[in-house]
């Protein structure tokens, strides 16, 4: 109990720390949260709309746990995104929990510091986005699968198929394909893809447990938008993304496989190891097959899509964290775990000596952000951390790892603390909100940074053309435009404007134009 106890505080720390420290400046951070609260605000429970627009792009049981979220804590950072933590929780608990129960505490222990340790799996659950709903349901999916695959009973294939279910509601298609293709390969591995163990899964009452769960809002909304909505979904943000791929996110067919090295970092270091271990075991240990099979379908199935974004990919981590516990608990107690951990270890070293310096000049050489690189001595638990593992190394090789485990989990608890908000800081979203949100008249031209729409808590009219805008303000007074590109020298040409600021968008290339009618203008 001590262990999962730790895992547990040492969960609840990094996932719900400093929730609210940051303005949703991330895009799809942006719209989702503002689409939560337009649903709310509207009473609308079915039809999902952003800046009163359809928005077509997810499900809608994101938008319930914020609507949830903004009724425990107010329209705010901290309502949008507390049901993503509370996903990361359960996840990191479930995987304790498996590993627990067929391989001991120790390999539980490792299993669930592999999540904790990755800075991109905290990050990953403390966004408003419906990535987390979909790895906890994707996750739960494929861990009572195999608890009724174990013990052939029926009560774990209904959790099973709730949460396909709810996978389903949580992003589409992919809720069901990844652990669909997951549970035959497994059982082809396993050679009981039988009918007989096939009618143990009862797929006809499975058919129907799923559909009770995901199929009500896809109904409705497709009623409610006269298919609109189901036409969009499942046509652009599914096939187009896979078949065709999103302009600014195609890549090699191997970058998912970098995806996963980099986002489940230090651990990842093991990572070869770890599968090796899954290959040579794979006919005395299911669990480490299972576990293997699930991040390799992950994996290719986004290798194959023509889309490629690291939070695709995140559905592995669980399972890649359980072949790397497993593997780390099973290090002799010996000298012999010196050698069999040297590689890895010295690796996640440089690592640690390295991030300090890395982010020193990345956030030196972006703009806006020239004058915050003393941001870099706030990971000095890095070296700190590795420094303490080579000190320690000789004399146990589980102490050394738990040192670097630990620097990367306080350096996470740390920058979301005070450098993501120094940052944050000096993005226009967090200069303008204030101004927005009690500007009576807000009016974009071209394009806008769509946080704004969250903070102003109201439509924000979009005019394409400069005629649209300058017939609006001609009968219009005291109005704030807003707009958003690479190059603003556009706004020169329209009249009777001034220019309040205009400043480059975090980690992007575009910047934020803020503008005002002139007082001339109205007299």
């Amino acid at each position: 109990m001590k262990y999962f106890f730790l895992i547990g505080l040492f969960s609840v720390v990094l996932f719900f720390s400093f929730l609210g420290g940051t303005s949703v400046f991330q895009v799809a951070e942006a719209r989702n949260a503002e689409c939560a609260r337009e649903m709310m605000e509207n009473n609308e429970l079915i039809v999902p709309t952003f800046n009163g627009e359809l928005r077509t792009d997810k499900p809608a049981l994101e938008y319930y746990g914020m609507m949830a979220g903004y009724y425990l804590f107010g329209v705010n950072e901290r309502g949008a995104r507390f049901f993503s933590a509370l996903c990361g929780l359960l996840v990191v608990l479930a995987t304790f929990w498996i590993a627990r129960r067929h391989w001991g505490e120790k390999a539980a222990w490792w299993s669930a510091l592999t999540l904790l340790a990755s800075m991109h799996v905290i990050v990953q659950f403390r966004l408003a986005t419906p990535d987390p709903y979909l790895i906890l349901f994707h996750t739960l999916s494929i861990y009572f699968f195999y608890e009724g695959w174990l013990s052939r009973q029926w009560k774990w294939y209904v959790m099973m198929y709730v949460a396909l279910g709810l996978g389903i509601f949580a992003k589409g298609p992919v809720g069901l394909l990844l652990p669909g293709f997951t549970f035959l390969l497994f059982m082809l591995f396993t050679k009981t893809l039988t009918w007989k163990r096939l009618m143990e899964l009862k797929p006809w009452w499975g058919i129907f447990i799923v559909l009770l769960v995901a199929a009500p809002w896809y109904y409705a909304v497709a009623v409610k938008t006269g298919g609109a909505w189901t036409k969009a979904f499942f046509l652009e943000h599914n096939l187009n993304r896979f078949d065709a791929g999103l302009e600014g996110h195609r890549g090699s067919f191997l970058l998912p496989f970098l995806f996963l090295l980099a986002g489940l970092l230090p651990f990842s270091a093991f990572i070869f190891r770890a599968l090796k271990g899954v290959w040579t075991q794979r006919k005395t240990n299911p669990l480490l097959l299972l576990a293997g099979l699930s991040a390799l379908v992950v994996a290719v199935f986004y290798a194959l899509s023509q889309t490629k974004l690291i939070n695709y990919t995140s559905p592995a981590y669980p399972f890649l964290s359980l072949a790397i516990g497993y593997f780390v608990a099973g290090l002799p107690a010996d000298r012999e775990s010196l050698r069999k951990s040297r590689i890895e270890t010295y690796a996640m070293v440089v690592l640690s000596l390295m991030l300090p310096v890395g982010v020193y000049f990345f956030v030196a050489n972006t703009a806006p952000l020239q004058r915050v690189g003393w941001i870099s001595w706030f990971l000095l638990l890095l070296p700190l951390g590795a420094i303490s593992a080579l000190v320690v190394r000789k004399a146990s090789v589980n102490k050394s790892l738990t040192a670097i485990a630990l620097a990367f989990m306080a350096t996470t608890l740390i920058i979301f603390w005070k450098p993501l908000q120094v940052i944050d800081d000096q993005s226009p979203i967090q200069k303008y909100r204030a101004l927005v949100h009690v500007h009576p008249e807000v009016v974009a031209y071209k394009d806008f940074d769509h946080g704004f729409a969250f903070y102003a808590q109201r439509r924000i009219p979009v005019f394409q053309t400069e005629q649209e805008l300058e017939d609006y303000l001609t009968v219009h007074t005291d109005v704030l435009v807003l707009t958003r590109a690479r190059d603003l020298t556009y706004m020169s040409a329209v009249p009777n404007l001034s220019c309040i600021g205009i400043d480059h968008d975090l980690f992007s290339r575009h910047s934020t134009g803020i503008y005002h009618q002139c007082p001339t203008h109205s007299e």
